[in-house]
């Protein structure tokens, strides 16, 4: 038997926080990361061997897009959010958003935050007459970089 027990970090108790409104019904959160930008560059060895060589490129880091999808509700601050966005206000709408992870005890365990961030894009889900799901709206959100607090700290 082990020692040390780890309890994972469960991926389904989660909430945004938008200038302190907290939303807790987004469903699904995808585009979580950062990306390095990688130059490959040919060289030539001495025994005219051709190599590649990876190396850290001009731009250290290239920030993701966000995805949210979540359920459609009356007095939206994501849909407010965007209308900023719409109606010309993009650096009044560009913001500091977070993503907090919260245990069983509802306690937070790491946040992921997202700097200078907006809406690109907001879209309603498909209609049916056949279910009863909820109207569903997805949301892209670009950013200006990523920080993580609470994880391997």
């Amino acid at each position: 038997m082990p020692e040390t027990y780890f309890n994972p970090v469960v991926a389904n108790r989660f909430y945004l926080d938008l200038n302190g409104n907290k939303i807790d019904t987004i469903q699904e959160v995808s585009g979580i990361e950062d990306e390095s930008d990688v130059v490959e560059v040919q060289q030539s060895m001495k025994n005219g061997k051709i190599v590649i060589v990876k190396a850290l490129g001009a731009m250290p880091l290239k920030s993701g897009k966000l995805t949210l999808k979540y359920a459609a509700f009356k007095d939206d601050p994501i849909k407010k959010w965007y209308d900023e966005i719409v109606n010309q206000k993009v650096e009044a709408a560009r913001t500091t958003i977070s993503l907090v992870l919260y245990d069983l005890e509802g306690k937070p365990e790491f946040t992921f935050e997202f700097a200078r961030a907006w809406v690109s894009k907001y879209s309603f889900g498909s209609l049916s007459a056949k279910g009863n799901d909820p109207l569903a709206v997805t949301v892209t959100i670009e950013h200006s970089g990523m920080n993580v607090t609470g994880y391997n700290s």
